[in-house]
């Protein structure tokens, strides 16, 4: 990534830009031990219906680089972590029905295999997506992100081993794809302290988390859809109002809260 890019995501207004953060979209009775990062595929239309309703577009974060500009107040980017296969079966038809785009964040050394961090923990096993899932959902129009390589807590690791998670992340999504990754998610929302020059040197120019004090490129806040939600909660959820409610919420917050 040039020094350019890197100043130029230093100068958008990255505030109010509501980002949606979802893991799995599935009915399936034998992943329930997945919550509350599987939602149910009704909660996931009311969100893609609640976004219409207001008249919002989405946008991905290498659209509003490629365009060189900040993002409109009627424009939200939706993401998901982790990258399990099933996303392909609903998820995916479903933004295209309405001309959505959407940014997948992929743990690299876990394309083809499974979620073992959550195998580890006792939740249900998932398949994940492979490379030439990766290369297809980019020519429809997808954005696809890092979630560093081994889906680790980059914020307990040393600057070196932070380094190489991310390098080989960018090298693997680089092949997988044909163009370097701007995006990237920590896993379990745990920020490395040297946050800001890694993700440079790494070639990412935006780094996504989830409760975060201040919203810069290298720590962008997101908001959460929870099975439940009401649709009224799910309008505010994608409002300024509510990016500007948790900037202060989220100061009395941990940074590595979630996953």
């Amino acid at each position: 990534m040039s020094v350019n890019q890197v100043e130029f995501a230093e100068t958008l207004k990255w505030r109010f830009l509501p980002i949606a953060m979802f893991h799995h979209v599935s009915d399936r009775a034998d992943w329930g031990s997945l919550r509350p990062y599987l939602v149910r595929e009704a909660t996931f239309l009311a969100f893609l219906n609640t976004v219409q309703q207001r008249g919002m577009r989405t946008v991905t974060f290498q659209q509003l680089f490629e365009e060189k500009r900040s993002h409109a107040r009627n424009e939200l980017i939706i993401t998901f972590d982790d990258c399990g296969k099933h996303l392909l079966e609903f998820v995916l038809p479903e933004l295209e029905k309405r001309s959505m785009s959407a940014v997948f964040f992929v743990p690299t050394a876990h394309l083809g295999g499974t979620n073992d961090w959550d195998v580890s923990e006792g939740r249900a096993e998932l398949e994940l997506m492979q490379a030439r899932d990766l290369s297809d959902l980019h020519k429809r129009g997808m954005e696809i992100g890092g979630h560093s390589h081994h889906h680790i807590h980059l914020g307990r690791m040393n600057p070196d081993e932070c380094a190489d998670e991310l390098q080989k992340s960018q090298q693997e999504l680089t092949r997988a794809v044909g163009k370097p990754a701007i995006s990237m998610a920590y896993p379990f929302g745990s920020i490395p302290p040297a946050a800001k020059p890694l993700l440079s040197e790494a070639g990412f120019a935006v780094g996504c988390s989830i409760f975060s004090p201040s919203s810069h490129p290298w720590q962008l806040r997101r908001f959460i859809v929870h099975d439940g939600d009401s649709p009224k909660a799910l309008s505010v959820k994608t409002t300024a109002l509510y990016a500007g409610y948790r900037g202060i919420r989220d100061s009395f917050k941990v940074k590595t809260a979630f996953r």
